[in-house]
């Protein structure tokens, strides 16, 4: 731990430059390795670099000018799911997330395209910028998979995609109407606005229906502004944190124009990111597993039996980044019927981490795997998982229905009603 000289003296000569920030919180790290037998690139690899205290040496060596990085050690950083299991056992407080970030900002500055993150190459900023990030232009491809699916076209619309094919889900799930649920009187206890990101009108487009539909349900108008988009989560773990800084702003600005001062994330990644607002924006960012939570009872909806399996995957970004590890079975736990099972290593990543799954499939397979054989062992009707590219990600690898725990809650409350 610092000590208090040693934190008065960094609040009254904050970092000026990256190299300096990068410096200051790699020099907290005191290379115990606690953090190590948690990450999971180390224990694919056993390779010191591959791990949080052989990363951290790197950035130093990089910052103080020791060592120039060349493709190997770019990929050693690049590969960092930035998962933050480390930070969660750091006896010293280490802020491996922001370290790494700046790391990765650090290495786009470089001048050869090895040296850079790999999602700073053109191919892979075309795609991120011109379809991953455009919620319309995703939704309509996810249609158009969509459609090839009925068809019985889902395998070679796959091959067909690319890079991406590997990470198209086998099955699909369809959007619940949310007029099936029971509605209070509209805005009986306020308008809140729903964050839906680049996904919402694509894979997590249920998660969506399920969401507006619950949010009336407890006496809620839901307040979806068009002009809402990416996040900035891609951005940031890319290595531009200015670009990051402005898709967060434009969605503090959709949100401030619509009227709404309680925005509601519909996936734990994007809240995470969105968290990121400075105070001044005067926003409340609530993933909507933690917003239900916060309800008081005499709000909730009456909730009718399910009798399901569940398998319940608990993403890094709700566990490690919004510290809520508990929040979607303790939601789920609300629901009379559900037999709730937990996956084998469900405190490792599964290896989706944003765009890794595109940018290194092969990594991103090897850590989905135990997970995997984990949910065949407990057969269970369905996943949940908070996070939509977690979600996407498991049901890639093989034939499962994920969903997200709004959608059961959703479907309780319609039963419940007829």
């Amino acid at each position: 731990m610092n000590s208090p000289n040693q934190t008065a003296s960094a609040e009254q000569t904050p970092p000026t430059t990256l190299d300096q920030a990068i410096q200051s919180d790699a020099l907290d790290c005191v290379m115990c390795g606690i953090c190590v037998p948690h990450c999971p690139t180390f224990s694919l690899t056993q390779n010191e670099a591959d791990g949080p205290r052989g990363r951290i040496s790197l950035l130093l060596g990089i910052s103080q000018g020791e060592l120039t990085p060349d493709a190997d050690v770019s990929r050693h950083l690049d590969t960092c799911l930035t998962c933050r299991a480390c930070e969660t056992v750091c006896p010293s407080g280490v802020a491996y997330g922001r370290l790494i970030d700046n790391g990765r900002t650090r290495l786009a500055r470089e001048s050869t395209t090895a040296q850079q993150p790999r999602g700073e190459a053109r191919f892979w900023r075309l795609l991120r910028d011109q379809l991953l990030t455009r919620r319309r232009r995703l939704g309509m491809a996810w249609q158009m998979y969509r459609v090839m699916q009925k068809l019985g076209l889902g395998g070679m619309a796959r091959r067909l995609a690319g890079p991406m094919g590997r990470a198209l889900p086998r099955q699909l799930t369809h959007t619940e109407p949310s007029q099936a649920l029971p509605l209070n009187p509209p805005s009986s206890r306020g308008r809140v606005g729903v964050f839906i990101g680049c996904t919402g009108a694509a894979m997590n487009a249920p998660a969506v229906a399920a969401a507006r539909g619950v949010i009336a349900a407890f006496g809620y108008e839901p307040v979806i502004p068009g002009s809402q988009g990416c996040c900035g989560a891609m951005h940031a773990h890319s290595g531009e944190p200015e670009a990051a800084s402005r898709q967060r702003e434009r969605n503090a600005a959709a949100f401030q124009t619509a009227g709404v001062d309680e925005v509601i994330v519909v996936g734990s990644a994007c809240s995470a990111e969105l968290a990121a607002l400075p105070a001044s924006y005067g926003l409340t960012i609530r993933e909507i597993t933690e917003w239900l939570l916060e309800r008081e009872p005499a709000q909730w909806p009456n909730l009718a039996r399910l009798d399901r399996r569940v398998a319940l995957h608990t993403p890094c970004s709700q566990r490690n980044h919004l510290v809520q590890p508990e929040a979607s079975r303790r939601l789920l736990e609300s629901i009379p019927g559900l037999d709730l099972l937990e996956i084998v290593g469900n405190a490792r990543c599964c290896g989706a981490a944003g765009m890794h799954v595109l940018l290194y499939p092969e990594q991103a397979e090897r850590l989905r795997e135990p997970k995997l054989e984990s949910i065949e062992q407990l057969a269970p009707d369905m996943v949940v998982s908070a996070n939509v590219g977690c979600a996407t990600h498991l049901a890639a690898g093989a034939n499962l229905v994920v969903k997200q725990p709004v959608e059961l809650l959703a479907e309780s409350i319609a039963a419940a009603s007829e």
